[in-house]
């Protein structure tokens, strides 16, 4: 069909004697519109395309678009890099003739594999948003991939130091910096590797920075250059505050304990300019503890006789030796003010419990004042030996598993009544119709266990009577019922009405109230 076509539009060209115009037969054989941008372009297929071959479109189009053709020669750009792209036919991926408004150009932001461009995306580039290095109105390929081109603004150097910004900085993060400090005459070591750069280099500048110490450390000398500008003879680049002067080698007094921890200004100090003082200092414990004297000088000057270099709360006093309270248990931990008030200036201390502890007594008084009858120097609240056995009120039964705070609401003792009433009182269901010694019934083996004999009443149980429970006759549990008579309970039983009486047992019997007894029918 279409050889049919062709044919006859070849014999409509002869028999007009050419005067058809080419434009109009290659356009009669056009697909569609062409995009907006290759409109010019609509008449001169042969811009495209040569007549019945396929083969060397993509060659035209590279003669227009000659940045891409480079690109694919030159092995860069997206064309040239992803081979798939560069080594395709243009029209598998950009199809034209299908209209004015046609997407030809197929591009996913949010997919797109930065990889394939001259510009690899690494560390906070990752995060960047394309618009923020691709501008509105010019081609992804017109980027700028140097870096001044979007951090001039953050070149806190101002030009100074050029515009690769690589040579220091890395993709990472921008305060990230690679820079070498050794490659210049003044290497970094120890505590300065971990300097800022605008520690030294004040305002950004890089140039004749000075490298002698007291350039940088003039305000931390605290001998106010009393010892000169060679701050290395004692200081090391490892710490400033730890120094390389030897106290023990350098002076006549050496170093011990905890003396060898303090800065050299608590004791080389001018009291009144409060600085460094570099005069001789007197070496006698109490020139410098003086202030730490909570003795007040009741002890003397010689603190060495109780205290030592090591630590100044830990003295060599024995308690044990020296004084007539030796510290046992507990006492071995206090602190020597917990006992010696008064500034600790009183040496004659109450050595009685009460004398420290009345205000922990919280029996208020009420066992006496010798605590050691119950407590004991190891722990004031465990393994208090009380003997309850020993009081007014012995422990037996349930008593004996019986927490103290049960029935000791309070830690005043004494105050606790002995009576079984006043702990049971709710739990006497007979309102204390039967009293307040409930001892008569209970015992304190178990509440429930209790031993009321009922012959003893004018009421004695037999037969079925004996597995009832007391609640079934006595509604509500009252010191007597109001009658021992069986109709009382068995009304309802009572299927005669009233017929024969009140005195059931002239006919039933107690053992099982359905059996009747013939012989007492007799009388009826």
């Amino acid at each position: 069909m279409r050889l049919l076509v062709v044919v006859s539009i070849f014999i409509l060209m002869i028999t007009s004697g050419g005067s058809v115009n080419a434009f109009d037969l290659e356009k009669l054989f056009m697909p569609g519109d062409v995009i907006e941008g290759h409109k010019k372009l609509e008449g001169e297929c042969k811009q495209c395309h040569v007549r019945l071959r396929d083969t060397t479109q993509t060659r035209l189009c590279l003669d227009c678009h000659e940045l891409i053709a480079e690109d694919i020669v030159s092995k860069r750009g997206f064309h040239g890099i992803n081979k798939k792209a560069g080594g395709s036919e243009c029209k598998v991926c950009h199809t034209e003739h299908k209209g004015r408004d046609a997407k030809i150009i197929w591009l996913d932001k949010d997919r797109f594999n930065h990889k394939l461009t001259d510009f690899v995306l690494r560390g906070k580039h990752l995060q960047t948003e394309c618009v923020d290095c691709h501008e509105a109105e010019e081609k992804y390929r017109e980027a700028s991939t140097t870096c001044v081109s979007c951090h001039k603004d953050d070149d806190i150097h101002k030009d100074k130091l050029g515009e690769k910004c690589q040579n220091c900085h890395t993709p990472l993060t921008w305060s990230d910096k690679k820079f070498d400090h050794d490659k210049t005459d003044f290497k970094l070591k120890d505590s300065h590797s971990k300097v800022s750069c605008g520690s030294c280099h004040v305002d950004n500048k890089y140039k004749k920075t000075p490298k002698s110490c007291i350039a940088c450390h003039a305000v931390k000398d605290v001998h106010q250059n009393r010892f000169g500008k060679r701050c290395a003879d004692c200081h090391k680049t490892s710490e400033w505050n730890k120094t390389s002067f030897d106290h023990k080698r350098d002076t006549s007094y050496s170093l011990k304990g905890k003396h060898r921890l303090q800065i050299c200004k608590a004791c080389h100090v001018d009291r009144k300019a409060k600085r460094i003082d570099k005069k001789k200092k007197p070496r006698n414990c109490y020139s410098c503890h003086r202030l730490d004297d909570v003795h007040q000088q009741s002890n003397g000057k010689k603190c060495q006789k109780c205290h030592n270099v090591q630590s100044w709360r830990e003295s060599n006093f024995d308690h044990d030796d020296k004084t007539r309270f030796p510290l046992r248990g507990a006492h071995q931990k206090v602190s020597c003010r917990a006992c010696h008030l008064d500034d600790a200036t009183d040496k004659d201390i109450d050595t009685a419990c009460y004398g420290c502890h009345q205000p922990e007594d919280i029996h208020n008084k009420q066992q006496g004042k010798v605590c050691n009858d119950c407590h004991n120097e190891t722990s004031w609240i465990t393994k208090v030996r009380f003997d309850h056995d020993l009081s007014d009120f012995p422990l037996i039964g349930q008593h004996a598993a019986t927490g103290c705070e049960n029935c000791h609401l309070s830690s005043e003792f004494k105050s606790v009544e002995s009576d079984c009433n006043s702990c049971h009182e709710s739990h006497d269901v007979h309102k204390a119709a039967l009293g307040d010694d409930c001892s008569e019934c209970h015992n304190a083996n178990g509440w429930m266990i209790w031993q009321f004999d009922h012959s003893n009443t004018d009421f004695d149980i037999r037969g079925a009577h004996e597995d009832l429970h007391c609640h079934q006759c006595h509604k509500p549990l009252r010191a007597n019922h109001s009658t021992s008579q069986c109709i009382d309970c068995h009304r309802g039983d009572d299927i005669h009405n009233g017929g024969f009486g009140d005195n059931c047992v002239d006919c039933h019997k107690q053992d099982d109230f359905s059996t009747i007894d013939m012989r007492s029918m007799s009388s009826f």
